[in-house]
Order: C-alpha cells, then sequence, then structure tokens
C-alpha cells in the first residue's frame, strides 16, 4: 500500500483527534512550520494541515466523499504540495474515482519528480492502470517508482520495497515467474532484509494451489530472513500440500522457537502427527492449540475438522461435546457435533444438533440447514426434510447448496422428477443471471440426477454444453466422467479423468476412479495399484480409496490381502454398502462363509443411504450372494 504523506507526519504525530463526533482540537497557529523533507525551506500552510487532519478523521469514520473533499481544501490553501496531492489522489481512488485520482498522481509528480511523494504517486498510478487492465502501463509507472526508490538506497536512505513488490505481482499474474523472482532479488540486494515479496510470492502461489511454486519462493524468503515466523509457516503449509510432512513438520518446528504460541503451527503440527498416525501426538499439540487460542469455539471446530479429515469422527464428536459442555450451545460447535454425528452415520441425532444452530447465525445457520436436511432425508424423514429448506429458500433462492440440498432430498423422496425439473429451473437462472461460481454445483447435480434415472446421455448433454464456457473446471470435468461411465462407455470415463489429470496432476478422485476401473475390470493391475497408491498418499486415511486397494489385491487373488485392507476401509468408512459387499466377497475367498454372510447382511442395513437406484442394484446382487452361501460358492467367488 502507498505510505502515508510525509508531509504532516509531525503533525499528526503531535494532534489529538477526538475519538467522538466533535471537532478536532487543533490550533493552526500552533503549527507555523511543518516543512516538506524535499523542500525544507518552504513553509507550508496551516489551513492546509487541518483540512488534511478533518480529511484523516473523515477517512476513519469511513466517509470518503467528505475525506476527497476536505483533501481538495487542504490542496486549495497549498497547491504546490506534492504530498497532498498523493493524498488526494489515494482518497479519489479509493472512492472509485479513478479519472480524478489519476490527475492528482501526475500532478504530484510533476511537482516533485524525484522525491518520496513521486514514488507514491507512480505506485498508485500503476494501481490505476491495473484496475484498467493495463498492464503495460503499470509496469512502466513501477519501474519509474523503482528507480526513485534506488536513489534513495544509494544515498543511504531505507527505501520503500512496495514498487518492487508490485511489480513481481504483476509479473506473476503474467505468468512469469522467472521475472517476478528478479525483480525481488534486486529488491533484496538493495534493502537490507527484504523478504517479504517472496513470502507473498509463496503466498500468492499457495492460493493459487501451486505448492511446489511456492515453496522455491518461501525457500529464499527464509534464506534472506531466518526468523520470518510467517514465511516458515508457509513453507510448512507449502510441503505439507506437497505430502512432505517431514519438512513442513521440520519448518512448523522451527516457526514455534520465533513465536512458541502461534495457534496456527500448533493446530498444523497436530494434523501431521494425524497423517503419520500418531494420534497421542496430535492430542498433545491440540491441547496446546486450545491453550493458545484466543476463540476457543472457533478453535475446537478447527480441531473436530482435523479429526474428521483423518477419517476420526468418534474423537470429532468429543472434541465438539467437551466444548459445548465449557461455552454452552455455541452454533459453531453444534455444527461441529451435527457433522461428527454425520459421519457416524447417527441421523436423527445429526439433525437435532443442526436444529440447535439459530438463524442469527447467519452464514452457518444456512450451512446447519443444509445438513439438517441432508440428515433428515438419511433417516427417511423427507417431509421434515424438505420443511427444513424452506426459509433459507426463501431467504436465498439461488444458493447453490440450497437447491442442490432439496433436489437431493427430492429425489430420495422419490420424487425424481420435481427433482430434475428444479435444477434445469435453477440452472438456467443462474446462467441468465450471470452467475459463474454457482453454476457447476447445480449442473454437477443434475447430471447425477439424470444418470441415476437412468439417462445418463443426457446428464452428458448437460455437463458438456456446461463446460463450454468453463473447459477447465475440475468438478465439472470429474462429473462428465463419471457421467460417462454411467452411460457404459468406460473407455471414455477413462480417457476424461485422464484428461483431468493432465490439468490437476493431484486430483485424488481421478486416480482412484482410474485404478478402480482397471481393477474392476481385471486389467492393468500394476497401473491401477500405482494409481491407486497416489490417491492414498493424497487421502491416506480414505476408506472408498482402501478400498479401492483391496479390490486390487482381491484381483490378484491375494485374498488375505484384499482382507486386511478391505477391513481397514469398513473401519474408516463405517457400514458403506460397496465397502462391505467387497469385504463380504474378500471373506468367502479365504473360506469365511459365515463372516461373508455376516458381512452382506450389514451391507443389506445400510442401504438406506444409498440413492434409490443404486439400492435397488446392490440388494438384488446381496440376495443373491446370501443365497448362494449354502450352496458352497467359495470357488467361483474366489475364481
Amino acid at each position: 500500500m502507498p505510505r502515508t504523506p510525509r508531509l504532516l507526519l509531525a503533525a499528526l504525530a503531535a494532534a489529538t483527534v477526538a475519538a467522538g463526533p466533535s471537532r478536532p482540537r487543533v490550533d493552526p497557529d500552533a503549527i507555523d512550520e511543518v516543512r516538506r523533507p524535499s523542500s525544507p525551506e518552504r513553509v507550508s500552510s496551516p489551513r492546509a494541515i487541518l483540512h488534511y487532519l478533518e480529511a484523516r478523521r473523515a477517512t476513519r469514520a469511513g466517509d470518503a466523499a467528505r475525506a476527497a473533499e476536505e483533501l481538495r481544501l487542504a490542496v486549495a490553501h497549498d497547491p504546490d504540495s506534492a504530498e497532498l496531492h498523493v493524498a488526494l489522489a489515494l482518497a479519489l481512488a479509493h472512492s472509485g474515482r479513478l479519472d480524478g485520482a489519476e490527475e492528482e498522481a501526475l500532478r504530484a509528480v510533476e511537482l516533485d519528480r524525484d522525491g518520496p511523494p513521486a514514488s507514491d504517486a507512480q505506485v498508485l498510478l500503476a494501481r490505476i492502470h491495473g484496475a484498467r487492465r493495463e498492464p503495460e502501463k503499470a509496469a512502466l509507472a513501477l519501474r519509474e517508482a523503482i528507480r526513485i526508490e534506488t536513489a534513495r538506497a544509494e544515498a543511504g536512505d531505507r527505501a520503500d520495497p512496495a514498487p518492487w513488490r508490485i511489480l513481481a505481482e504483476l509479473q506473476l499474474e503474467a505468468g512469469d515467474e522467472e521475472a517476478a523472482a528478479r525483480v525481488l532479488e534486486d529488491a533484496a540486494a538493495r534493502i537490507p532484509g527484504e523478504s517479504a515479496g517472496f513470502r507473498e510470492m509463496g503466498r500468492a502461489l499457495l492460493d493459487r494451489r501451486e505448492p511446489a511454486r511456492a515453496a522455491r519462493a518461501l525457500r529464499r524468503s527464509v534464506e534472506i530472513a531466518p526468523a520470518d515466523a510467517e514465511a516458515r509457516r508457509l513453507l510448512g503449509r507449502a510441503h505439507q500440500a506437497l505430502r512432505s510432512d517431514g519438512e513442513a513438520r521440520e519448518h512448523y518446528l522451527a516457526a514455534l522457537r520465533i513465536e512458541p504460541e502461534d495457534d496456527e503451527t500448533l493446530l498444523a503440527l497436530g494434523e501431521i502427527a494425524l497423517r503419520a498416525g500418531d494420534v497421542a501426538g496430535a492430542r498433545e499439540w491440540f491441547t496446546r492449540h486450545l491453550r493458545v487460542a484466543a476463540d476457543l469455539p472457533e478453535a475446537r471446530l478447527r480441531i473436530v475438522f482435523a479429526w474428521l479429515d483423518a477419517g476420526l469422527p468418534a474423537d470429532a464428536l468429543a472434541t465438539a461435546r467437551d466444548g459445548l459442555a465449557e461455552s454452552g450451545p455455541e452454533p459453531r460447535l453444534k455444527l461441529g457435533e451435527g457433522l461428527a454425528l454425520q459421519e457416524l452415520r447417527r441421523w436423527p441425532e445429526a439433525a437435532a444438533a443442526f436444529a440447535a444452530v439459530r438463524p442469527e447465525a447467519g452464514d452457518l445457520w444456512f450451512a446447519a440447514r443444509v445438513s439438517q436436511a441432508q440428515a433428515l432425508s438419511r433417516a427417511g424423514r423427507h417431509a421434515e426434510a424438505e420443511r427444513a429448506l424452506e426459509e433459507p429458500l426463501a431467504a436465498r433462492p439461488q444458493d447453490p447448496r440450497l437447491v442442490t440440498m432439496r433436489a437431493h432430498v427430492l429425489e430420495r423422496a422419490g420424487r425424481g422428477k420435481q427433482a430434475q425439473a428444479l435444477l434445469r429451473r435453477s440452472l438456467a437462472d443462474l446462467e441468465r443471471a450471470g452467475d459463474g461460481a454457482a453454476v457447476p454445483p447445480v449442473a454437477e447435480a443434475l447430471a447425477a440426477v439424470l444418470s441415476r434415472a437412468g439417462r445418463p446421455d443426457e446428464a452428458v448433454e448437460v455437463l458438456s454444453a456446461t463446460l463450454v464456457a468453463r473447459p477447465r473446471e475440475p468438478s465439472l470435468l470429474y462429473a462428465l466422467g463419471a457421467a460417462h461411465e454411467r452411460a457404459g462407455r468406460t473407455d471414455a470415463a477413462v480417457a476424461q479423468m485422464r484428461a483431468l489429470l493432465a490439468l490437476v496432476p493431484d486430483h485424488a478422485d481421478a486416480l482412484n476412479f482410474i485404478g478402480y476401473v482397471y481393477a474392476d475390470q481385471g486389467m492393468r493391475l500394476d497401473e491401477a495399484e500405482d494409481l491407486i497408491r497416489r490417491a492414498l498418499d493424497l487421502r491416506p486415511r480414505s476408506g472408498h480409496i482402501l478400498d479401492s486397494l483391496g479390490w486390487v489385491r482381491f484381483r490378484r487373488g491375494d485374498f488375505a490381502g484384499a482382507v486386511e485392507l478391505l477391513e481397514r476401509a469398513d473401519a474408516l468408512s463405517g457400514p458403506d454398502p460397496t465397502i462391505l459387499d467387497h469385504l463380504g466377497d474378500a471373506y468367502l475367498a479365504v473360506s469365511r462363509g459365515a463372516d461373508a454372510a455376516a458381512t452382506w447382511r450389514r451391507a443389506l442395513g445400510s442401504l438406506g443411504d444409498e440413492d434409490p437406484a443404486d439400492q435397488v442394484r446392490l440388494r438384488a446382487s446381496l440376495e443373491r450372494k446370501l443365497r448362494a452361501v449354502p450352496a458352497g460358492a467359495t470357488e467361483a467367488v474366489a475364481r
């Protein structure tokens, strides 16, 4: 951000501005000599200072129009002050009046071409050109600011790194990472200890989900400033995203040595311990996280999510309930309790927990209503599920979460045509409104409903049409592959998933999809196992990915290995009928017919959680297998 104009720093330090509505008590006659560093011989107008202070007061009150007007008056009293022109330019830019802001910034440059105000003005001009999508002009303005700051550094003054950082941002956005790095190296050479540019470059790359590139920038930041705890934390995050947990832990511990009570670092170390299977270690880190957290309910909710991500919903439930015992019915913790109960498939209890989140909780209430409707529908209470969505839908009729959940409830209640009609209407409305972010989830939900209704070709059409405007949207690309598979076009499905992996190499679901298809067909089993193991590295506690790996073992004839993996998948995922179906096959293959029959009966008992079309298919298959067990079908199943 541009600096506060230097002209009035002394006056600002001396002036006391009241916090209330009264006028600031500043005696203009008491400020008779505030000199500008670039022109010490010239006396600044006390009236200009007074109007500047009024502008500062208006800015703090959020009154941008009045701030700009006060600065106009300040400039009128001192028209030759480059710093006042910069201040007015900033005020105009903040209120969206870019033409006026540009004019004032250019006037500041005319008045003082080589001084600090000119540097500030050039940075502001760069921001204005960036807002107008004029990157070349923005770069020219920043290079001029860098020229001024370089001269200051060579004269022994402390240069402002902002022009270098912003130019690097501009080049990174243009895709030229090497040029951005060169600019930041130049800043580091001229400004001792200047590492923040590399740190922010790393943060930006992390936000863009490019952890390998982020790690390069963050390593350089840490080389320049080893005691920068934030850079260490970000480098830990990058290595976490790259699944390099050992290196991530090393950098988090380094950050913790600098800032021993940083709650973010403590939480991250707990998550790493969970990934390593060190549950006791994770508890210790989480306890320390709670000890230093400023917002205890928020800290507990984040721990709930960590347990859920690790596939340990019972621990998530205990964390949420411990927090509720401390703080009463806190809405964030009621939401966490409901999510844990949902993972445990305790649907009525989950619905009750979500119902305890009241409308005054704001956005949290909408999320709770979506989850409440899902839990009620899973419990077979479809009418109640619809009622749970009525009030939030009246408030936000085009919210994709609410619309897709209502469609889900309708479909589970056997009203698939109404679900389709609802989603088609919503999709058309969102496309007309140009709400690009909301379109993909609604299109994906419509495609899923059509596929389950036996109309997969229509699902493919919906997704293909939606992808025309969003050809690189990962969720749509995955949904299209799944729709092809539902339509019986396995080769097209696999090709689609490979195209997705070319775009997002670490897409765990796409890796698992291809691996499972090959395993189910009993072909390319080496490649299938490699793909599934890559997916498992990304999600080590995913029951569904473990199920895929177990199915590869089964197809290889390693029935004992299959049993081991499928039992772990069952423990992680709860009573999932597909996993139980596979586990029953594996039990039968190792001559444990009684265990196979018991497992298939468990699968039949959990069918209520599946979509209606899948229920019919799975029920027929499971009942056929149960009838075959007494007849001695071990050899046939194993084959």
